[in-house]
């Protein structure tokens, strides 16, 4: 069934058949429910997408973000709350994975296969992963927006303030009296987990905390990891009294290391995540974190890009602040921590 079918059955032109689909508000309401009669009962769908193609928009924009092992919901949090954001505002979403475990490059694939999809702007969400765009990609003249990008680029760029919520965490656990300070820091060939070590870094020597490389546990960033990691600081002569985390997968997994050894997080040790994820209210104890929305991120995201389809252009970067959250997982160091084996 086709627009010419539509209207021969209705007794219109094939204009007003148009005009109806499009909601086009000048169309005499009687000819209004006549054709829409004949195109529910026969259960006609129009083709949108060539009708945007023709009309030079698509209303449609990609997403592009990381596919992590290890149960991470951080990036389904990004995915949901884009799409809510696109649909708000009248786009449709077209998502991508960057797999460049097996592809370094695979950002590149992704974005040029978003092109050719006709899209009218790409978020590229990777957090460190989307480096190969720097040589092999030319963003001028087409909307596209990155949140943390190290590379030089003239795409816009949501600047990632790690710095603000490490620096009021490391003061929390200072003030509090510890003095070492371990960190589980994620595999540092990635650009997101070099700059937060960096800030981390920093937040310590302001803080006026000594910064021990011997303390800090490079691991993966998800719950294995996170457990694997705090495993090899505890084995150390002189464990950390409390512990920084990469993020909020690798705090939970840490915090089953320590049950395993009868030890409790905000009792014994300290341990503070980053991210700020809905389930990290739920840990026992709760999980004092670093708030690293994605909810905030991805609606961020999306209204930057969207200015730039539309073609408002902005002074300055926008940036994203993280903050820093008190729960129950953090509190005085202990006299000595108490030397304990894992469970059989």
């Amino acid at each position: 069934m086709n627009i010419g079918e539509i209207a021969s059955r209705a007794g219109v032109s094939r204009a007003t058949v148009s005009r109806v689909i499009n909601d086009v508000a000048t169309v005499d309401p009687k000819l209004v429910r006549r054709v829409k009669a004949v195109i529910n009962e026969v259960g006609y769908r129009p083709n949108f997408q060539a009708q945007a193609l023709a009309r030079g928009r698509t209303h449609t924009v990609g997403l592009i973000v990381s596919e992590i092992s290890g149960g991470n919901p951080f990036f389904a949090e990004i995915i949901l709350h884009f799409e809510r954001a696109a649909l708000e505002n009248g786009y449709e979403v077209l998502i991508s994975f960057a797999d460049t475990e097996t592809n370094p490059d695979h950002v590149v694939t992704c974005v040029n296969r978003m092109r050719e999809r006709q899209v009218e702007g790409i978020a590229v969400l990777t957090f460190g992963m989307e480096e190969a765009l720097a040589k092999k990609y030319q963003t001028m003249g087409f909307p596209m927006v990155f949140a943390g990008a190290l590379f030089g680029t003239r795409a816009l760029n949501i600047r990632i303030n790690y710095l603000s919520g490490l620096r009021e965490a490391v003061k929390h656990l200072a003030e509090f009296g510890h003095t070492r300070i371990g960190y589980l820091s994620g595999r540092l060939f990635w650009s997101s987990m070099r700059t937060r070590y960096e800030a981390l870094r920093k937040a310590m020597k302001l803080a006026g905390v000594v910064f021990d490389k011997d303390l800090v546990a490079e691991c993966d960033h998800t719950l294995e990891g996170g457990a694997q990691g705090m495993a090899r600081l505890l084995s150390l002569p002189k464990p950390p009294t409390a512990v920084l985390c990469c993020n909020d997968m690798a705090a939970i997994g840490a915090i089953k290391t320590l049950r395993a050894r009868n030890l409790e997080a905000g009792r014994d040790i300290s341990l503070v995540g980053f991210d700020d994820l809905p389930l990290a209210a739920y840990t026992q104890p709760p999980l004092t974190t670093i708030r690293f929305a994605p909810s905030e991120l991805a609606k961020m995201a999306f209204e930057v890009l969207l200015d730039a389809i539309q073609g408002k252009s902005r002074k300055t970067n926008r940036e994203y602040k993280t903050q820093f959250i008190l729960r129950e997982s953090t509190g005085a160091p202990r006299v000595k921590l108490r030397k304990t084996s894992p469970r059989q």
